[in-house]
């Protein structure tokens, strides 16, 4: 085992140097940052279009009296139709809807992307870095002050 004590204290120093590096990064709003400056686009405000279709059911009305002599009438105002037949003497009434589709179209505005920092994560950044600075430069001043001393 190794028992030269500077050696055991650049291990220690080491340990938290590797830790802040592992663990501090960018942040993700200097990602979108960098993303928006070399594809500006990205901050257009973008629509999308839905459409829903329905269809409906087709109305079916059936119906029948007996007369006699023999004709047929039809009638046909927008989409209802009805078709009556008389033959001697019975009267068929033939009547309905077809079925029809229904076509909305809804359009969406999509929010656009929101880049930068609120003071409070600037004030929590720059204290993050203040205090690693704080860190490193006391295990600074342990390193010089254990060395000096030998």
């Amino acid at each position: 085992m190794d028992t030269n004590p500077n050696k055991q204290l650049k291990k220690l120093c080491l340990i938290p140097l590797f830790a802040i590096l592992i663990l501090s990064g960018c942040s993700a709003e200097w990602h979108l940052s960098k993303a928006v400056r070399k594809n500006p686009e990205l901050l257009k405000a973008n629509t999308m279009i839905v459409t829903d279709t329905v269809v409906t059911d087709p109305i079916v009305v059936k119906d029948t009296v007996t007369i006699s002599q023999v004709d047929t009438v039809e009638i046909v105002k927008d989409k209802f139709r009805v078709k009556i037949m008389r033959s001697y003497d019975t009267l068929i009434i033939d009547g309905g809807c077809d079925s029809d589709t229904v076509v909305r179209t809804i359009t969406v505005s999509v929010p656009q992307l929101v880049s930068g920092e609120s003071g409070f994560q600037r004030v929590q950044r720059y204290t993050f870095w203040g205090l690693v600075s704080l860190l490193l430069i006391g295990i600074a001043i342990l390193v010089i002050r254990k060395s000096v001393s030998i």
